[in-house]
């Protein structure tokens, strides 16, 4: 009877918690995706700790120019993206209509059933009347410019939160590390890091590759002279990110608009953007992140889950999510340590105890003697610390 109780308690407690997770599923989201940010910036703000700026001067300077960097392009690329979107519209407007009408009078009969089957052109994509009936253009309008300001906001709350974490990472990491045992704090915290730099290295990568892949697609189809050059470069940025077929999917619309004016000009743009994304597959990404083996399976169970819930942007977080969940499962799998660690406590050598002994001593007489009165006791906490864990690697070496 005991065990029946017992395991209806687990189930129920089991079922409560994924309960509860799902409900929290946005924040959760929200939350781990600001540490994948905070990772990324990490090496950044290290780089100015490195040029003698201060801690916090160091953090509030690499989130400015991130800031600005974004506020700049956001600047430079809005008037012209609205201008070809706009005209994209019209252009996919006028195309409908004409095959519409095409298929209806010089169509074979099952193309004279389908143009009657298919919407008209008003109500397929809204009218510029504010006085007429039909209002799907105002409200696809409406729907974009909201879609648009909830991502910039979810955006800056990302950002807020990434800084907050690495304004007090250390504190934080003490506290989630006051959790653990002693013996087991070392070897989490080199989880913790790997975990870390790897994600961030992953996260630089794929930002540092779309944004290479806006810049050569766009150059690349102002030089052809191909119409929605901005737009098609954002399409195939974006379209990188999705695995498998992003490439596909940055192909189709360049070859549609180059043959809508050249067919010679469609495939020679769909060419260089293939040439773009092989360089940066096979010659940029394993500089930047070097290749590893991740399990197609998880990814394709990770893509089902997030475009089902999120749609498209839950498509383009997919690899990065799968690619966090495997990296985490490397890292407490093979337990590794970070940050030169050692594995083994007879890979210490006596003289090298001596040495830390004699530093540890000169550590605690400097403390003293740096004021009149006593030590404060966080110092004092820490040294005494450092000694108990001297005293337990003495008793291994020995």
């Amino acid at each position: 009877m005991k065990a029946i109780v017992w395991y209806s308690v687990v189930v129920l407690a089991t079922n409560t918690f994924l309960v509860i997770l799902w409900q929290l599923r946005q924040a959760i989201v929200l939350f781990l995706l600001s540490l994948t940010i905070a990772a990324a910036f990490r090496p950044l703000i290290d780089y100015f700790y490195s040029r003698k700026f201060p801690r916090k001067l160091a953090l509030f300077s690499s989130y400015f120019l991130a800031l600005v960097s974004i506020s700049g392009m956001i600047y430079l690329t809005s008037e012209p993206l609205f201008r070809e979107l706009g005209g994209a519209t019209n252009q996919i407007a006028i195309g409908y209509e004409n095959l519409k009408t095409m298929w209806h009078q010089a169509g074979t009969p099952f193309q004279r059933i389908l143009a009657e089957q298919l919407p008209s052109g008003q109500a397929m994509f809204g009218t510029a009347g504010i006085s007429g009936a039909d209002s799907g253009f105002f409200q696809a309008l409406l729907g974009i410019t909201t879609n648009t300001l909830v991502f910039f906001g979810k955006l800056a709350l990302i950002l807020i939160l990434s800084l907050y974490w690495n304004a007090d990472s250390n504190h934080f990491e003490r506290l989630l590390l006051s959790l653990i045992p002693v013996e087991q704090r070392p070897s989490v915290r080199g989880i913790w890091k790997g975990i870390e730099n790897s994600v961030g290295a992953y996260v630089r990568s794929e930002i540092v590759q779309s944004l290479l892949a806006a810049v050569f697609l766009w150059f690349g189809y102002r030089l052809f002279s191909l119409n929605y050059p901005l737009l098609l470069a954002l399409i195939g940025a974006l379209a990188w990110l999705i695995p498998w077929f992003g490439g596909l999917i940055a192909i189709i619309p360049v070859l549609l608009v180059g043959f809508a004016s050249n067919p010679i000009l469609g495939v020679l743009a769909s060419l260089y953007s293939l040439l773009v994304l092989f360089i940066l597959e096979w010659v940029v990404e394993p500089r930047i992140f070097p290749k590893r083996n991740y399990s197609s399976v998880i990814l394709v169970i990770v893509i089902l889950v997030l475009a089902d819930a999120y749609g498209l942007v839950g498509l383009i977080l997919a690899p990065l999510v799968s690619a966090g969940a495997q990296i985490v499962f490397q890292y407490v799998g093979a337990r590794r340590k970070v940050g030169g660690w050692m594995t083994q406590p007879d890979e210490v050598d006596k003289s090298d105890m001596d040495a830390l002994e004699m530093r540890l001593k000169q550590i605690r007489e400097e403390a003293i003697s740096m004021r009149e009165a006593p030590p404060r006791p966080e110092i004092s906490s820490l040294v005494d610390r450092l000694d108990s864990l001297m005293g337990r690697m003495r008793v291994f070496i020995k």
